[in-house]
Parts: structure tokens; sequence; C-alpha cells
């Protein structure tokens, strides 16, 4: 049994009931945690001093603890209930880790061949198109529920990429022992 509904009046969705698929939902926060500690883990094969242990964490705490911010701001912002846009962001974090663990990839190709005088550069386009890509995705997933481009990807802008910029700071200070 993959899903619940919640009668109508529920605190997260007044406007009656919605089926929640916990099934579903776990599996995309199990492909959004294992990318992110997979593409993190992989940036330490080429970049100079940097632990595959502390870069995944890195990446994994400081990505979710974003989206932790954006998801309430959103759903105030866009004027969206909770269960669409936990269901929108979670496919858009998933489709987000595709293009990662094509970066993983590349990263790991880039090592087995010696190349890694342009990681950095690499690796900043990896996370530009994934950046690009979930947003281009969000904004078609709550397009049917009425939220404007405009609504999403100034709460992408303000919220995601902001508080992830302080948070991948902190972390990074944190972990890396800057």
């Amino acid at each position: 049994m993959d899903q619940t509904t919640f009668p109508r009046g529920v605190l997260w969705n007044p406007a009656g009931r919605q089926v929640v698929r916990w099934r579903r939902w776990m599996a995309l926060v199990a492909v959004a945690i294992a990318g992110s500690c997979l593409y993190g883990a992989s940036l330490s094969a080429v970049l100079a001093d940097w632990n595959a242990i502390a870069s995944a964490l890195w990446l994994a705490l400081s990505a979710g603890l974003a989206w932790c911010v954006f998801i309430p701001f959103l759903c105030w912002h866009g004027k969206v209930r909770l269960v669409p846009c936990l269901d929108a962001c979670l496919v858009t974090m998933a489709v987000g880790e595709i293009v990662l663990a094509a970066g993983a990839f590349l990263n790991g190709l880039l090592w087995w061949q010696g190349t890694v005088t342009s990681a950095g550069l690499i690796n900043a386009l990896v996370v530009g198109v994934s950046n690009i890509v979930m947003a281009a995705t969000l904004v078609g997933r709550l397009r049917p529920d009425g939220i404007g481009r405009r609504r999403v990807l100034t709460a992408w802008m303000l919220a995601l990429n902001g508080s992830g910029a302080l948070f991948f700071f902190a972390f990074y200070q944190w972990l890396h022992g800057a």
C-alpha cells in the first residue's frame, strides 16, 4: 500500500483530499541524497586536497538544507499547497541528480585520464547546467497548479540559491577546515 489520503481540512492541504505517495517520495529523497553524495565525493578525484567523505557531506548537507529553506518559502511565495510543492521539488531534485551523476562520471573520466587541470571550470558548468535544468523542471511541474514562472524563479534565486550559497560557504569552512 503506497498511498495515504488525508481528509478535508488538513493543514498542509486545505483544498481537500490529496494522495501522498510515501514510497515514491522516499525513493526520490534517496536519489537526492545518494546523487549529492556521489557528485560531492567525485570532486575529491579532481580537486586538490579534497576529501571524498567531507566533500560528499558538504554537498548533501548544503543542498539538503537549502531545499528545506526553499520549499516553505515557495509554498508561501507561490501560494502553492505543500503536497504538490513537495512532489514537484522532489522530482526536480531527482532530475538535477541525473545531471550531477553525469558530472560525477565526467570527474572520474578526468581523473582516469589525468586531465584535472580544467576540473574547476568543468564542474562549475555541470552545476550551472543542473541548476538550469532543475529550475525549468520545477517551472513545468508547478505550471498545472497555476504557479507562474516568475514566482517560481524568484523563489528559486532568493531562497534556494541564496540559502544554498550560505550553506555551501558555512559547511565548506566547517568540513574543510578553511
